[in-house]
């Protein structure tokens, strides 16, 4: 009998040491065969995709045998097109044991940061032939990879740090930090072959030569707006003079005051001056062109002249952007009056709203409705230009329609008659990002040096027109703007949270501060203290340090405004946003119902995007990224015990048993499509669905369900029945000289 038992004995200890060894030789073989998904783009989907990533782990890839992620708050990217770096990043990285381990990656930058990172290309000569195409951003060799330590929460919504330690793998590090590039079959010259190392799995490709491969380091980019509302914000960020008083089409960051350098020896391919932050926490962004593809054609990189791949982009969600501000001020002319329970200032009516953001308005009292005097200066955070976020929130609540005239009126037409109409303002109103550039007083940009007077980057600009009541604390009666870089930097600057916002420095004390965000449970995190621990679902708090307000009335979140009086109502009590805890595992937070967003009532909100490629003769849809997105989908849904409700999924009933996946449409609202300053053409992407809404395929190419195309940032709200409806009504009228199938072009 004792006999009987060595052996199986033996082998479950050999078994057990294998397993052992296995765990510490984690990724220690890692060719790159097994990476899935390597993406880069906006905060709005950045927890959400961690949880998926996770599951499929767990479900397909050895994650049972001990998963890992690992998770920075700083990164930083290279774009070796013009040798700039983006900074202010964050990363999270999923793998599992494997010794050739599978692997998940997410750089959190912005909307156009993803969409041209994702689409930057560059050349490399392979055999003497200069065809090969290559990626042209990764991950900066200044990274530090420190240790995360082992069950710390990185930010609330988002998985804890596991596995190895909390270290990332040296053969991880180097191939996050590693521009792509064609390798050698024969040597290191590729001596006498054009085929050599095709390039790795994931990135779609289908060439057999070398010479005509795309080795990618992206294979999803994700974005909070259309990418070619992204590249219309690059074009309008770059142009070479400030047009402020010109309906500000155009906000100088090309012009060589602030920086700007042409690439190369051709004047029109010029990169832009950097965009740096208020706050002294060395973020910032740079202003690069790209080009964008289409799902039937490639791109030409402007710097380059390299193919850009054909991609599609499949919309993954839908996402309010939610007016925050600070409630330290409690006194009767702060935004904190009446705090914690019966705030005075809950609301903000959207054409006030635009005054505060384009430097009309800046006191707290401009906001109340019972005529108690001016109230406080306010100091408004803004995003930079380039962001999903700022973009989304220029077009839906400052740069609008509504509060317009017949005819325009841009600032230099401003009398005593008429002011400056709300379609001809913007967040840039009155910012020339060279004025006082670098003069080294009170505007030296970059590093961790505040403005201390009038400056256009980093912006901090008061106005010189309005007074205020005098603030309590700094004693300042002038309303001032200033630039964070980052949702996580608008959160925490908003509440007054940074190191040097100190009455020390007074210009970027923001007792009453005014600043958005895209809703994330992640995102308000900092809103809050002495939040309860070990709970799920409903999370209360010691301490609010801001709430959130109503635009017209109407509530981004909740059903009532702030909550109150929903039949489940607000548990963290009105216009607060709700909290989650989150030690380990999967997110058990407080399930919101979005009420105006699924209706569309809700002014400021967008569909966030995530780009792949498309399926051509060079190049195929990764089915991995199809995946992922299937498995965000089911996260948002509250499927596989998540209940994460960063956004309101844009499917239902996901069927992943399937390649490509297949799903329902849950989202019933749109915004308009138009052609944005590109000649990609508008296509809202419901008359192809032809009246029926169910069993989408995610990934499919142009004509098919839900595939648009154009600009819609702005756009006006419309259902997709009624889009449906006008197709079948009025599809074969002919208009001018095409079939009308859709409505284009309605602008909020």
């Amino acid at each position: 009998m004792t006999k009987k038992l060595i052996l199986p004995a033996l082998v479950l200890m050999c078994t057990a040491l294998f397993t052992t060894n296995g765990a510490a030789q984690t990724c220690s073989s890692f060719t790159g065969k097994n990476v899935q998904y390597m993406a880069i783009g906006s905060s709005g989907q950045f927890n959400t995709f961690a949880f998926a990533a996770e599951n499929l782990l767990n479900a397909n890839y050895n994650g049972s045998t001990g998963l890992n992620f690992w998770a920075s708050s700083s990164w930083s990217v290279i774009d070796s097109r013009t040798g700039l770096t983006d900074g202010g990043g964050k990363i999270w990285v999923a793998w599992d044991n494997s010794a050739d381990c599978y692997l998940y990656v997410y750089m959190s930058f912005d909307s156009t940061v993803g969409v041209r990172s994702f689409n930057a290309w560059t050349k490399a000569t392979v055999n003497g032939v200069t065809n090969a195409l290559v990626g042209a951003v990764y991950g900066a060799s200044t990274n530090t990879f420190g240790t995360c330590t082992v069950g710390t929460v990185k930010n609330a919504g988002q998985p804890a740090c596991i596995g190895n330690g909390g270290v990332l793998p040296s053969t991880l590090q180097t191939f996050l930090t590693t521009q792509p590039a064609p390798k050698c079959k024969i040597s290191a010259t590729c001596l006498s072959t054009t085929t050599g190392v095709l390039p790795l799995p994931y990135c779609g490709n289908v060439a057999t030569s070398q010479t005509t491969a795309h080795y990618c380091f992206f294979n999803a980019g994700h974005a909070d707006i259309r990418p070619d509302d992204t590249l219309y914000a690059t074009t309008r960020a770059i142009g070479t003079t400030y047009n402020g008083t010109a309906g500000l089409t155009s906000l100088g960051y090309g012009q060589t005051g602030c920086g700007a350098f042409v690439v190369g020896t051709v004047a029109t391919h010029l990169a832009g001056c950097t965009i740096y932050e208020s706050f002294g926490q060395g973020g910032s962004f740079n202003v690069a062109k790209f080009a964008l593809p289409t799902l039937t054609a490639a791109g030409s990189d402007p710097y380059t002249a390299a193919s850009v791949p054909e991609a599609t982009t499949l919309s993954v969600g839908a996402a309010p952007v939610v007016v925050i501000v600070n409630d330290a001020d409690t006194t009767s002319g702060g935004f904190g009056s009446g705090a914690p329970s019966n705030y005075a200032f809950t609301n903000i009516n959207h054409t006030v709203l635009a005054g505060f953001e384009d430097g009309t308005f800046g006191c707290v009292g401009d906001l109340d409705t019972t005529f108690s005097g001016s109230g406080h200066a306010v100091q408004v955070i803004q995003r930079e230009p380039l962001s999903g976020t700022y973009n989304t929130f220029e077009f839906n609540a400052v740069r609008i329609l509504g509060g317009s005239a017949a005819l325009a009126v841009d600032e230099a037409s401003a009398s005593s008659a008429k002011w400056f109409t709300d379609d001809d303002s913007g967040q840039e109103l009155g910012n020339n990002p060279i004025t006082n550039y670098n003069n080294g007083t009170t505007c030296q940009p970059g590093g961790t040096v505040l403005p201390t007077g009038l400056c256009g980057d980093p912006k901090y600009v008061p106005s010189a027109h309005i007074t205020c009541g005098a603030d309590p604390i700094t004693g300042i009666t002038a309303p001032a703007e200033l630039r964070a870089i980052g949702t996580g930097e608008m959160v925490k600057a908003t509440m007054n949270l940074l190191a040097t916002q100190t009455t020390a420095n007074p210009q970027i004390y923001s007792e009453d501060g005014l600043g958005y965000a895209f809703w994330g449970y992640g995102n308000v995190a900092p809103m809050a203290s002495s939040c309860e621990t070990g709970v799920t679902g409903s999370v209360t708090c010691g301490k609010y340090l801001g709430h959130y307000l109503t635009v017209d009335g109407i509530d981004p979140l909740f059903i009532t405004p702030g909550g109150a009086n929903d039949p489940t109502p607000n548990p963290n009590g009105a216009y607060h946003p709700p909290q989650c805890y989150l030690s380990s595992g999967s997110p058990d937070c407080y399930s919101l119902p979005f009420t105006h967003i699924y209706d569309g009532s809700y002014p400021i909100w967008t569909i966030l995007r995530a780009m792949t490629y498309a399926n051509t003769t060079s190049i195929h849809t990764p089915p991995a990224v199809l995946q992922v997105i299937a498995e965000a989908e089911k996260a948002a849904n509250g499927v596989s015990g998540i209940i994460l409700d960063d956004f309101v999924p844009y499917y239902t009933n996901i069927n992943d048993s399937v390649s490509p996946p297949t799903a329902d449409l849950n989202l019933g609202v749109f915004r308009s499509h138009y052609v944005n300053g590109t000649t990609i053409v508008a296509n809202n992407g419901y008359y192809a669905c032809g009246g029926v809404f169910t069993g989408i395929t995610l990934g499919a190419g142009a004509g098919t369900c839900t595939v648009d195309s154009g600009g819609d940032v702005g756009g006006s709200v419309m259902t997709v029945q009624s889009d449906a409806d006008f197709n079948t009504d009025w599809g074969t009228v002919v208009v001018g000289t095409s079939a009308a199938k859709e409505i284009y072009a309605l602008h909020n």
